[in-house]
């Protein structure tokens, strides 16, 4: 006999899906350096397949997105099925640098599971500068951990 698995309220699927991500599911990228190129501002984030698999693994296949162009911006609209229903929580980008469409494409996936607390607790992180290295005037690499800079800046005896 199968054991019965206890139904899953809404809040409790709110809460899994808002869960922080463990460190080594989150990247990092600068967002701007300093004029002298050693130091950039470091921003978290996590790609689109982390947030798929947080979905995936919470909602089953009770997810679905749908994106459309909005003027220049691409909006993801991410549904959930809770309590029997389709819900809706939508975001919008624009496009990326690189491979424009497919960025925008993702970071309004992206944006949109914020809506619905996944990655949520990345905006509460720190603005830090960290050390950095720039070639021809663009960043190359963060020569120290972000992760420590973070630390430091949170603690009471940096």
């Amino acid at each position: 006999m199968a054991k019965s698995q206890k139904v899953k309220t809404t809040e409790d699927l709110m809460f899994e899906l808002a869960k922080p991500f463990p460190r080594e599911s989150i990247e990092w990228r600068v967002q701007r350096t300093t004029k002298d190129g050693t130091a950039g501002l470091a921003l978290a984030y996590v790609n689109a397949r982390t947030v798929q698999d947080r979905l995936n693994v919470v909602m089953g296949s009770n997810w679905q997105c749908k994106h459309i162009n909005y003027g220049p911006k691409t909006i993801c609209h991410l549904g959930l099925k809770l309590d029997g229903e389709w819900k809706w929580r939508s975001d919008g980008a624009g496009d990326t640098n690189y491979e424009a469409d497919k960025g925008a494409m993702s970071d309004s996936f992206k944006r949109s599971a914020v809506m619905w607390g996944i990655g949520r607790h990345l905006y509460d992180l720190p603005s830090v500068w960290v050390k950095c290295e720039t070639k021809n005037g663009r960043f190359s690499r963060f020569t120290q951990d972000p992760w420590q800079v973070v630390q430091s800046k949170q603690s009471d005896f940096s």
